[in-house]
């Protein structure tokens, strides 16, 4: 079987890291299938580092712009010819918009929970922003859902929300957890100079509060920011480390306010950015943390939850469904947007110890129900099933 997968957008963030655990996979769970995948250029390195892939190719996506013109151009008319080009049997369009027409059977990954969500709606109206892109981006992932022969969804609450936008009931659709790859991450230990401040802040005796993400509106960082004073007011000697930069975000405006409020509130000199980390100094970041705090109000998964879990480290998060469906009860949980209550969670957890020694059980055990061979042995099955029926259905003579 040959499959063709279409991860044109997958430069940074969930999408890559998505990306980067399938592709890692699929020699040992796929040997006898051939795959191609489409990236953009500046990620291939980044998937390259985890091989050698004898049965996989890289392709660069031609395009600088992987979500306008250009990438719709790519995906109507361009991957229609690749898939005839290469014989694909099945095409995977990874990262939520489809082709309309595919030569063969398409399953969709719909990730993007954004385009979905009243909350993050809300939230641009009042910050001004326009909403006609998120609109145009709904309107084509809806658009790909009647297309696809199959949809996949994260998480349960995902396709849910999804379903409030369209009828989904007659159609294929499967909800499948991301994975997580329990080995590989704990032997990729790689130190990072920037963690040296951690270091020092730790020998000072300061908590540490860990996020990692890049900057989005979605993500609520203001959230995280808001709640050092309430910890400090209370006693707590605490610090924020996030993996955000300036830099790497669409929503620059929005950050340059984020990092004034962190300076009226006089927490400024509390939060370290450190930017962009590579996954493997991942496992040693969160090793340095003493509670990982995910404020996101909205989200279709959250991989770094898993990671944070399974390194041991004490879950809080908002309490929105994908969140408690990901963490279920190794987690704790505060009210969307609430900073306050973002902090008196944080605040038991740290001056609970024997609760905070369970949370890291649990947390460590909930962990353990992701897998990664498990992710890809289940989406192989899938392209299988899919390609055979189709060929069952081609009338014979």
């Amino acid at each position: 079987m040959h499959v063709l997968i279409n991860a044109a957008s997958a430069n940074m963030g969930g999408a890559l890291t998505y990306l980067i655990n399938v592709v890692r996979q699929l020699p040992a769970r796929a040997p006898d299938d051939y795959v191609t995948v489409v990236l953009p250029a500046a990620s291939r390195p980044k998937v390259e580092a985890f091989g050698p892939f004898p049965n996989v190719t890289l392709v660069d996506y031609p395009y600088a712009d992987t979500g306008g013109p250009a990438r719709n151009y790519f995906d109507q008319v361009e991957i229609p010819r690749m898939v005839r080009r290469r014989q694909a049997d099945v095409l995977f369009s990874s990262t939520g918009f489809g082709t309309f027409r595919s030569p063969c059977p398409q399953v969709l990954l719909v990730r993007n929970r954004v385009y979905f969500s009243k909350d993050f709606h809300r939230k641009y109206r009042e910050l001004g922003r326009s909403l006609r892109r998120n609109t145009i981006r709904r309107w084509l992932s809806l658009a790909s859902i009647r297309a696809a022969d199959v949809t996949l969804f994260p998480t349960r609450a995902m396709q849910e929300m999804v379903g409030e936008w369209i009828d989904l009931r007659g159609r294929r659709t499967e909800v499948i957890h991301y994975g997580f790859d329990h080995e590989a991450f704990a032997a990729r230990r790689a130190e990072d100079a920037r963690f040296e401040r951690i270091d020092r802040w730790r020998a000072d005796g300061y908590a540490i509060l860990l996020n990692v993400s890049t900057y989005a509106v979605h993500k609520s960082f203001e959230v995280l920011v808001e709640a050092l004073p309430h910890l400090k007011a209370a006693g707590h000697r605490v610090k924020l480390v996030t993996t955000t930069s300036r830099e790497k975000t669409a929503d620059k405006a929005e950050y340059d306010a984020l990092v004034r409020r962190a300076d009226d509130l006089g927490v400024r000199e509390d939060w370290l950015e450190l930017g962009y980390v590579p996954y493997e100094a991942l496992g040693s970041l969160y090793a340095r943390a003493d509670v990982y705090v995910f404020p996101s109000f909205t989200e279709s998964f959250g991989h770094s939850l898993v990671e944070a879990m399974a390194s041991g480290l004490p879950v809080v998060a908002s309490d929105m469904p994908v969140n408690v469906e990901v963490c279920e009860g190794a987690g704790v949980y505060f009210p969307v947007f609430d900073a306050a209550g973002c902090a008196a969670r944080v605040g038991e957890v740290l001056t609970a110890p024997e609760r905070r020694e369970r949370m890291q059980e649990a947390a460590r055990a909930r962990a353990q129900a992701f897998s990664w061979q498990q992710y890809v042995d289940t989406l192989m099955t899938c392209f299988r099933e899919l390609v055979a029926s189709e060929r069952d259905e081609i009338p014979v003579g």
